[in-house]
């Protein structure tokens, strides 16, 4: 059964945030680095309030002692970064996801000022990539009062994600506990009406950046891959909402699955790929970018960013 996702919910998980030790450290995003001629910023929108129950094979003594073994109570919750990422390449600015804006509730809605650190004015904001129509990727695309934020941008976004999100009999179907990713979604694609690009497949975004088809936790999820000569950096969405629960355990699902099969199976044929080719990985619920490595029947990451003070447990 999918657990309730409320403003309510999220709020009150979060309270417990602040007390845990790790939690200033995450809170605090990557700096920028290049991938080629290509700048990548993270910008950190909030923490979410993972609960072992949103994973529902780590709420198992397994889990508990991963989490332990991290420094995080045992029965959570885990705070697992909310990240949007400013592209930039000579006069051009892209935004990969949005963060969740004001859709959860305070603690949140940060991407905005983080672009503003940065010089960049929502106006400048060319066009905007989407991984896919979840509400914590796509509610900082709403000012407050729902009105479109980046008002020049094109949001680009797979066909059967945007089908998916506005087909009311999927909305039918659905557990009430969706409602609010059907709305977000939907306020989404009508403010920016007449400004949705929808693709198919691995098309490409800009010369050097195309989508990557990873279905399974949504019908049209995708990650985006940049490639500049010998540098590579694959964003891979939420592959993982949690490193520490879900590297070990690659079967262990979250909540949000709309194919549970199907995210397992794009689970692990992207961290074998992505082990193999020795790609280097960031997503938007890793503190960091980094690398893969097998272990037995799971993984290991391998930090990217020698500043990252979490000794690489995240």
């Amino acid at each position: 059964m999918l657990l309730p996702l409320t403003r309510r919910s999220v709020i009150a998980a979060s309270v417990g945030l602040p007390l845990l030790r790790f939690a200033g450290a995450w809170a605090a995003p990557a700096s920028a680095y290049r991938v080629g001629a290509f700048t990548v910023t993270p910008l950190r929108d909030g923490l979410f309030p993972l609960q072992p129950s949103m994973i529902p094979g780590a709420d198992s003594e397994a889990g508990r002692a991963l989490l332990t073994q991290a420094g995080l109570p045992p029965g959570g919750p885990s705070p697992e970064p909310v990240n949007a990422f400013l592209i930039r390449r000579g006069a051009r600015h892209w935004l990969l996801d949005a963060g969740c804006g004001t859709v959860f509730g305070p603690g949140f809605d940060r991407v905005a000022a983080a672009l503003a650190a940065e010089g960049v004015g929502p106006d400048q904001v060319d066009t905007v990539w989407l991984t896919h129509l979840h509400a914590d990727h796509v509610g900082g695309l709403l000012t407050s009062q729902g009105r479109a934020r980046f008002v020049e941008a094109e949001l680009v976004v797979q066909e059967r994600e945007a089908a998916f999100w506005s087909d009311e009999a999927a909305r039918a179907r659905a557990p009430a506990a969706m409602a609010v990713f059907f709305d977000t979604a939907q306020a989404v694609l009508a403010a920016y009406a007449g400004r949705v690009r929808r693709v198919s497949g691995r098309a490409e975004l800009a010369p050097g950046v195309s989508f990557l088809p990873l279905p399974g936790h949504t019908p049209g999820h995708a990650g985006v891959l940049i490639e500049d000569g010998a540098e590579r950096l694959l964003f891979w969405g939420d592959i993982l909402h949690s490193r520490v629960l879900q590297m070990p355990h690659p079967d262990w699902t979250v909540i949000w699955d709309a194919d549970p099969a199907e995210a397992i199976a794009t689970r692990r044929h992207i961290l074998d790929r992505a082990a193999m080719e020795r790609l280097d990985v960031a997503g938007m619920h890793l503190a960091t970018r980094g690398r893969i490595a097998r272990e037995g029947s799971g993984y290991l990451w391998e930090v990217r960013d020698p500043a990252d003070s979490n000794g690489g447990s995240r």
